[in-house]
């Protein structure tokens, strides 16, 4: 991640980026994501992690992608339930 950031990067594509990371591995990439200057898409399941790092969360129903402002708390929320 060090080198990503020493890069210059402006866009990361992260899948599953806290598999296989204890607590304090996992603090450590949140802050880094937080200081990063760039877009980040992260594809996860750590909701926590999620509500963490991301400002907006995009969701794919039947082909079609919508775009919802906040973490994945404020998404689940407003996500309307079948």
């Amino acid at each position: 991640m060090a080198l990503v950031v020493l890069s210059k990067a402006n866009f990361l594509l992260l899948d599953e980026p806290t598999n296989n990371l204890d607590i304090a591995s996992a603090e450590v990439l949140e802050d880094a994501l937080s200081d990063f200057e760039g877009t980040a898409l992260i594809i996860s399941h750590d909701r926590y992690f999620l509500d963490q790092v991301v400002d907006r969360i995009l969701t794919l129903d039947e082909g079609h992608m919508h775009s919802h402002p906040g973490g994945y708390s404020e998404w689940l929320q407003t996500k309307k339930l079948p």
